[in-house]
């Protein structure tokens, strides 16, 4: 039961390299979010975008506090750093867009960071913040569903649907 109770071993460098780097994605993530809060017309890609935030900040505190349980330094955030602007700058569209690919790139390094990590506690961590970005991944993709700004993904041929089509 190691890393679940009692004492932890310390954090192995490839663990403090990707807490550190899941760190500064997030707080990127974070400046990013406010910035096109502040901006967005829709109210429901505004509040998308807002939730966005919350979450972001949260990884960064549960990083953060792993790393700060080994005495390590934890990164700076750039919260301060988004000016104060509501110009409309971008559309929801491509916000929309930029958001939910930042998403799917924070679930493969979760994914990454899990294969990584022998001790059992980070893994579990990164499960479960794997889960709560795919629920938010999939209300950012029905947001864009809901305002036709998804395109079907190319796919393989269904070559039993073309067969039936040429019937004679």
């Amino acid at each position: 039961m190691t890393g679940y109770f009692g004492e932890r071993r310390p954090l192995l460098g490839l663990e403090i390299s990707n807490l550190y780097a899941n760190f500064q994605r997030n707080a990127l993530g974070v400046a990013t979010m406010i910035g096109f809060s502040q901006v967005a017309s829709r109210k429901d890609v505004r509040q998308f975008l807002i939730r966005g935030k919350d979450i972001a900040q949260k990884h960064c505190e549960i990083f953060g506090s792993i790393l700060r349980e080994d005495n390590l330094d934890v990164p700076s955030t750039w919260d301060t750093e988004v000016t104060d602007s509501t110009t409309y700058t971008y559309s929801d569209k491509l916000m929309m867009y930029y958001s939910t690919t930042l998403i799917a790139l924070s679930v493969g390094y979760y994914g990454a960071s899990m294969s990584m990590s022998p001790r059992r506690d980070i893994g579990i961590m990164y499960g479960r913040l794997s889960q709560e970005i795919l629920k938010y991944a999939e209300d950012g993709a029905n947001i864009m569903i809901k305002h036709g700004w998804m395109e079907e993904p190319p796919r393989a041929l269904d070559r039993d649907e073309l067969a039936k089509k040429n019937k004679d």
